[in-house]
């Protein structure tokens, strides 16, 4: 089985299509790296929040040094708070999802003051990203690259069999004493062992890019957050590679379905082209059929691939969990590998 791994390897890296796309994907994760110091993002009078960690709180004619703008945050949070703890104690009505909001900025500001964090990540209560570093900012759009990966794999995968058969490569391999579905594992294997070391050396790269972009201090930072009444603190790798790794199961439904395709009907470019619709179209379809309220949108594939957001309770369907999203996906997947395998090992070629 290495030896077939190792040969499709060979195989795969003299393409000059695989070598354009790894170049491709190099590139994207050098521009994210760098992309907030292109002059329209140094214009202060474009921001309309001021996220430099350079800037600084004028108070009273005096710059406040960082210990004083995080106390400060922390009485004004907390003012906020104790104002509609009193209105709610009055008998005045208050919403009650805008009292808990207030009590959690109140937790997330003492919680930074208490622990002098330099570099922070919140979220407000729309969902946005709440930071003072780019670092921080740029890592949170990393996810990003997962997109441009699932392409990469969608074009690998529809072509690593279809290939075989329209050059015709495929009669050399078959007349080898390896069964057919040995040698389709060995294809699949290849992939997938592709699409991990892919998947870490961007996380590895985009880490280290950022570093030499914005320095490594903020690296250190947390993302601060409430979980049951309690403010607690991830360090932001820690968060950052989770949201890495939520968003990396798109790319290998894609891959996997690319690879049935490609097994079946023998065409890369039939394989390629309805990998990349359902890659770019599937999540508008659930979209919108959410949106209509119908819910047997949820059994798609695509529905479930957002694990990032179901895990973090907004999911595009009422009562869609985590556990059900894993279930859908891992039914898929085992669907198109049987798919796969039936096209290649009982087919006449």
């Amino acid at each position: 089985m290495f030896k077939l791994i190792r040969n499709e390897y060979s195989k795969l890296f003299t393409r000059r299509t695989t070598q354009i796309l790894l170049v491709l994907l190099l590139l994207a994760a050098i521009g994210l790296a760098f992309f907030f110091h292109l002059p329209l993002f140094n214009d202060n009078s474009y921001e309309t929040v001021d996220i430099s960690a350079e800037s600084a709180v004028e108070e009273a004619g005096e710059i406040q040094s960082p210990e004083d703008m995080r106390h400060q945050n922390t009485e004004n949070a907390r003012l906020a708070y104790s104002d509609l703890q009193a209105q709610a104690e009055s008998g005045t009505p208050v919403d009650p999802s805008q009292l808990e909001t207030a009590r959690n900025d109140f937790l997330i500001a003492q919680y930074i003051e208490n622990h002098q964090l330099d570099a922070t990540l919140t979220f407000d209560e729309y969902g946005n990203n709440v930071t003072d570093s780019r670092l921080i900012l740029t890592l949170c759009q990393a996810p990003m690259l997962i997109t441009l990966l699932a392409l990469v794999m969608i074009v690998v995968a529809g072509g690593i069999t279809a290939n075989e058969f329209s050059q015709g490569t495929v009669k050399f391999l078959l007349i080898n004493p390896v069964r057919r579905g040995k040698i389709l594992w060995s294809k699949f294997l290849c992939c997938l062992s592709l699409l991990i070391a892919l998947f870490f050396l961007l996380f590895g790269l985009e880490v280290v890019l950022l570093g030499f972009s914005y320095g490594f201090s903020d690296l250190a930072g947390q993302y601060v957050h409430v979980v049951g009444g309690t403010a607690v603190g991830t360090p932001i790798l820690v968060y950052s590679f989770q949201q890495f790794l939520l968003s990396g199961i798109s790319p290998l439904l894609m891959m996997t379905m690319a690879f049935a395709i490609s097994s079946l009907f023998r065409s890369s470019a039939l394989s390629i082209a309805l990998g990349l619709g359902g890659l770019l179209g599937g999540s508008m379809i659930t979209q919108i059929l959410a949106e209509m309220g119908v819910d047997g949108g949820r059994y798609l594939p695509f529905s479930n691939t957002d694990l990032a957001s179901i895990a973090a309770g907004t999911p595009l369907f009422p009562n869609q969990t985590l556990t059900f999203a894993v279930v859908v996906l891992l039914v898929y997947m085992g669907l198109f590998l049987l798919i796969a395998y039936d096209g290649f090992t009982q087919r006449e070629v």
